[in-house]
């Protein structure tokens, strides 16, 4: 039996090597899908582009859309990747940008 606990545990690390792997994956090509879809011309400065660029749903208050925009903020600024490298930085920095125009519409829209 204690033959077998060895074996047992490394079953166990490569379960969670995997898992965490997957997760990985899954937020590369969500990111890589981020970049390429909605910001392109089919959805520029309309009302459903800008919603889809902070994630909020067409019912949402303006004090989420407000919440939403403050998170994608911190998450997306340059600063955040200036360690990364040149090209994170350019791609933070368009993203600030693009939700940065999409939060000035809502604000113009709302009052906020």
């Amino acid at each position: 039996m204690m033959r077998f606990v060895p074996i047992i545990i490394f079953i166990i690390v490569c379960y969670f090597i995997f898992r965490y792997l997957m997760k990985m994956l899954k937020e590369m090509k969500f990111q890589r899908n981020e970049s390429s879809g909605y910001q392109g011309q089919e959805y520029a400065n309309t009302e459903e582009g800008y919603r889809q660029v902070l994630g909020v749903a067409a019912g949402d208050s303006p004090s989420d859309i407000r919440k939403k925009y403050k998170e994608l903020l911190a998450k997306y600024h340059p600063d955040k990747v200036q360690h990364l490298g040149i090209e994170f930085q350019e791609m933070a920095e368009k993203k600030t940008k693009l939700i940065m125009e999409a939060y000035e519409f809502f604000r113009k829209k709302y009052n906020l």
